[in-house]
């Protein structure tokens, strides 16, 4: 195991442990870019960044995140890498999720969670989007004790830049059923994730929801 389970707050009113066991299964997708891959299967090995169980900060190795009110909402920015999602009232950023996160946020009551991470990489600029889509998804698939499906969304486009956007299903190691929303987007410079997930049954209640704050990814002058 690359990192422990790290707790998210405030604890869910479940009998189930859903928002502390399914960032294991997410980490090591999340850490590893199609970069890193290549120099793993090569024998180039390198540790990851492991984070304390149990931190929580929002000051982290991709900087700094803050949520800041504006005419369409309260903005989650990080200034330092240049990112920034548009939230609904009842989410707000988070820590924990995943040590190297540009963004983290989340509506802990209804079991919602949404990364973004930013990947700066000559070795990705050389592939193409659906390459370098269907390796990210490939990893987050080996990560699950039992992956299911996977389906493609109508995205293609996520503030003008190109996307690709699929739902993944499967189980957790402890057999916790998961969907999460997957979405690789590339810019001029860079390649992101951003990544959100739940339970089945929430994804239906909240796949619009998930799918709109995706859609209100944008970079920002740092």
């Amino acid at each position: 195991m690359l990192w422990g389970p790290v707790a998210i707050a405030p604890v869910m009113k479940r009998p189930w442990t859903f928002q502390v066991l399914l960032p294991l299964a997410l980490l090591v997708l999340l850490a590893v870019s199609c970069d890193r891959l290549l120099r793993n299967l090569r024998g180039e090995t390198e540790q990851p960044t492991v984070a304390p169980v149990g931190e929580t900060t929002t000051d982290n190795a991709a900087g700094t995140q803050a949520t800041n009110t504006t005419s369409n909402g309260q903005e989650l920015a990080n200034q330092t890498t240049g990112v920034a999602l548009t939230l609904p009232e009842s989410w707000s950023e988070a820590s924990g999720l995943n040590p190297s996160a540009d963004l983290q946020a989340s509506d802990p009551e209804n079991a919602l969670y949404m990364i973004v991470m930013a990947e700066e990489s000559p070795a990705l600029m050389r592939l193409g989007l659906q390459e370098n889509a269907a390796k990210y998804r490939a990893l987050l698939k080996d990560q699950l004790s039992v992956y299911e499906s996977e389906s493609p969304t109508e995205v293609a486009f996520i503030n003008e830049n190109f996307a690709s956007q699929y739902e993944i299903r499967g189980r957790l190691e402890d057999g916790t059923p998961v969907i999460y929303l997957h979405t690789t987007v590339v810019t001029q410079n860079r390649y992101y994730q951003i990544v959100g997930w739940t339970t089945p049954d929430q994804y239906e209640a909240y796949r619009s929801e998930l799918q709109n704050i995706t859609s209100t990814f944008r970079e920002i002058s740092a």
